[in-house]
């Protein structure tokens, strides 16, 4: 059988028939994962989209529990405020973002038709555990049910217009996340002409 001279023949065995076969391999592999991305890519969206509101319908639901409805709201423009949801009845879910000891702490707040707060559900927090996770608990949370959604909360001495609320001890900076998207409720609650 005669030998081949070409160089593809004599330089199958080195790096250089290497390099180029690993590079074109990528190359491939990277225009076909592109291609599937770009294709896809409304229908991946659009999924994602369908799981959050699948996720957070649940959490809307266990905060009102007798509610048949909840119909997005246009939100007032205010820092934290992630979107807003009003029940069927004329209860209100606000979508809430403050900033904890490792990042965004997000809660959902519920006011009842009475204008108290209804209940706060956990959305995503990544806080440490044992320590700020304290005041993520349902017997932290319960220290705000019925509390008129009116005004400011404080940890610090209540001024005018402000409700002196307990923090949880070492647990300083989520227990200021709470009170924030508490707070950010409250302002939108308002804005939206609750109480």
């Amino acid at each position: 059988m005669p030998s081949s001279n070409s160089w593809l023949a004599r330089h199958k065995e080195g790096a250089w028939y290497s390099l180029v076969a690993i590079v074109l391999v990528v190359v491939f592999c990277g225009g076909i994962t592109a291609g599937v991305n770009f294709a896809g890519h409304d229908a991946f969206a659009e999924a994602d989209a369908r799981l959050d509101e699948s996720k957070g319908g649940a959490q809307r639901a266990l905060l009102f529990p007798d509610a048949t409805s909840f119909e997005q709201v246009s939100a007032p423009a205010i820092e934290g405020l992630n979107s807003v949801y009003q029940t069927n009845d004329g209860a209100w879910v606000f979508d809430c973002s403050a900033t904890g000891y490792h990042g965004d702490v997000e809660l959902m707040v519920g006011i009842g038709t009475d204008g108290t707060v209804a209940g706060i559900q956990i959305v995503t927090e990544d806080e440490t555990d044992g320590i700020g996770t304290n005041a993520l608990t349902e017997d932290y949370f319960g220290t705000f049910a019925e509390l008129p959604a009116t005004g400011t909360l404080t940890v610090e001495e209540a001024g005018s217009g402000e409700t002196h609320v307990d923090g949880v001890s070492g647990a300083t900076f989520t227990s200021n996340a709470v009170i924030g998207c508490l707070n950010i409720a409250f302002e939108a609650y308002a804005q939206l002409g609750g109480n």
